[in-house]
């Protein structure tokens, strides 16, 4: 078979065994299983991680055992592309104009939450009547005049001195 002719599995079996290398060597020294090695031996591009990552596996791969790069990542390349490889969905980029738009929508979603809350808050502060500020004020006042400022201060501060919106 002519080199021109070979698949990037038999490209690399082909260099490994040259240099007389094992899969195993291969494992050791560069962390990619020895499974994946196997799969790429066999071109079983289905199973073998995308794109991106074999690219940078055969990088490994060549400067730690002295085998030409460029060589082995056109021959990726060429191989892909007779098979007509597609990557799967889940392993392609998504168009950066859609993670801003989910960023977007969160951020407005946030923003209408917090105006919101503020309305009902501030709606609520709105209704409440004369009365029902005298009824809390004027029992405060009364212990001021009695007490003194401090004392009340001291235990209004551990109940509570002021209504507060409550959702």
């Amino acid at each position: 078979m002519s080199e021109e002719k070979l698949t990037l599995g038999e490209f690399f079996k082909q260099e490994r065994e040259k240099r007389k290398i094992d899969l195993k060597q291969i494992e050791e020294k560069t962390k990619i299983s020895a499974q994946t090695l196997k799969f790429l031996e066999e071109d079983r591009l289905d199973v073998l991680p995308p794109r991106a990552f074999l690219r940078g596996f055969l990088q490994v791969i060549a400067r730690e055992f002295d085998m030409d790069e460029e060589l082995l990542l056109q021959y990726m390349e060429e191989t892909m592309a007779a098979s007509g490889y597609q990557e799967p969905l889940s392993s392609r980029k998504q168009a950066p104009g859609k993670n801003r738009l989910v960023l977007l929508t969160i951020i407005v979603a946030i923003v209408l939450i917090v105006i919101l809350t503020f309305g009902f808050c501030v709606k609520k502060g709105d209704d409440t009547t004369q009365s029902g500020l005298d009824t809390y004020i004027h029992p405060l006042a009364n212990s001021i005049e009695q007490k003194g400022p401090s004392a009340v201060f001291a235990q209004e501060s551990t109940v509570g001195t002021l209504q507060s919106c409550r959702l």
